[in-house]
């Protein structure tokens, strides 16, 4: 309606409501320094954004903060998401921030982005092209860095749920600079390898560190595989560009084991039924057999009972040879254990460490000696080698400060 004069807040809305159906300040970009930077206990953060010539007011409220992962301050320079509008009650416009960024993180990550979708465009990342994985491996293959702790945590992992699996590793560098070709080469050699399932990872760390498996050379490599890879790249919330193109993603190496292979607790627990409904129905059926055998020999015209029962007979050898085939998983996976414990009972022999180079020493007594203020001058001691043993007498000693 037309009329002479607005009252301050028509003006305001009105203006707010220009502002608010512009495209360009509903959906705004800025790059700036920030300035006057507060925070306050409700949670929301106002600051200015300025450069050179100007300066503007944003306000980041509090549930958008929560999302920021850094801590915004004086002098920072950021990369800010969000829109321009008026506030009402004041008159004053400002941008209201969505997300904000340092500017060299968000440089990196408005690269990540448009690489992301050239892949997604190509189709490296269709859920079409996932496979499934074998849950009874023969072998797995560890790309990951040597004497690390995702390592050593798949490799324990991995033995704790399924012993009789074979465990290929091809270390790599995880980050830095060279880490994405060291990556993609020992890559490159697990593929030379019979393998069901290779596992790609590393621990946690921070967007740096994991930017190595964004790499596009790595993403391509993986989505070449000839078998299933899972990605285990040690991080919650932030994704990279090598668990798109996984056919599994583990949020952590021990998820990837999760995933890898099946827990032998469950195959011994799924054959233990197994074989009790397999005991069931043998007994029952063959309790049938024999009913029908009496029923028809006591019948005066009794031909063949072995023409009538060749399907039953059947069943019973087929049930038969089920219940020898998870039998013989079952001791396989036995005598993985056996040989998993066997393999650490050997790692403990006393001979092994005494043909490195070791030496055990006695004393007359039988007693074995481990400080030098266990023995004392003139006495004899007996020192145990790999090939033998020799005899002598203590003329001399030397403690260590």
């Amino acid at each position: 309606m037309n009329k002479d004069f607005y009252s301050v807040s028509e003006l305001n809305n009105y203006i707010k409501g220009v502002f608010d159906n512009d495209h360009l300040l509903r959906h705004i970009k800025l790059e700036g320094e920030l300035l006057d930077v507060k925070k306050y206990p409700s949670g929301h953060i106002y600051f200015n954004v300025i450069d050179e010539k100007s300066s503007i007011s944003a306000v980041l409220f509090s549930f958008n903060a929560a999302k920021i992962k850094f801590i915004p301050k004086d002098g920072d320079k950021v990369m800010i998401e969000g829109s321009v509008s008026v506030y009402p009650k004041s008159g004053r416009y400002q941008v209201y921030v969505t997300d904000m960024y340092p500017s060299g993180e968000g440089a990196r990550l408005i690269a990540l982005m448009k690489l992301k979708a050239k892949l997604e465009k190509e189709g490296l990342f269709d859920p079409k092209h996932k496979r499934e994985i074998n849950l009874f491996p023969k072998a797995i293959g560890l790309v990951t860095a040597r004497g690390s702790a995702a390592a050593a945590d798949l490799i324990t992992n991995i033995f704790r749920r399924y012993p009789l699996v074979t465990i290929y590793t091809f270390y790599s560098a995880v980050q830095g600079e060279n880490a994405p070709k060291e990556l993609v080469k020992a890559l490159l050699k697990a593929y030379e390898y019979p393998l069901d399932t290779i596992i790609i990872g590393r621990g946690g760390g921070s967007n740096e560190d994991l930017n190595a498996f964004n790499d596009e050379t790595l993403v391509r490599t993986i989505y070449r595989s000839p078998v299933p890879i899972i990605a285990a790249v040690g991080h919650e919330i932030d994704f990279t560009l090598v668990d798109f193109v996984a056919d599994k993603r583990a949020s952590t190496p021990t998820g990837a084991s999760e995933l890898a292979t099946i827990d032998k607790r469950e195959v011994y627990e799924s054959l233990d039924n197994y074989r009790y409904v397999m005991k069931e129905r043998l007994t029952n059926r063959i309790k049938s057999i024999k009913e029908k055998l009496f029923y028809l020999k006591n019948r005066p015209f009794f031909l063949n009972p072995s023409s009538i029962y060749n399907d039953e007979l059947n069943e019973i050898k087929l049930l038969k040879d089920n219940l020898n085939n998870a039998m013989k998983l079952y001791f396989s996976l036995k005598i993985g254990d056996l040989n998993t414990r066997k393999e650490k009972l050997q790692a403990l022999n006393p001979s092994k460490v005494l043909n490195r180079g070791f030496a055990m020493i006695k004393a007359k007594n039988g007693k074995i000696i481990k400080k030098v203020n266990e023995i004392n001058l003139g006495e004899e001691i007996e020192t145990t080698m790999s090939d033998g043993k020799l005899y002598a007498n203590v003329t001399r000693k030397e403690k260590h400060v």
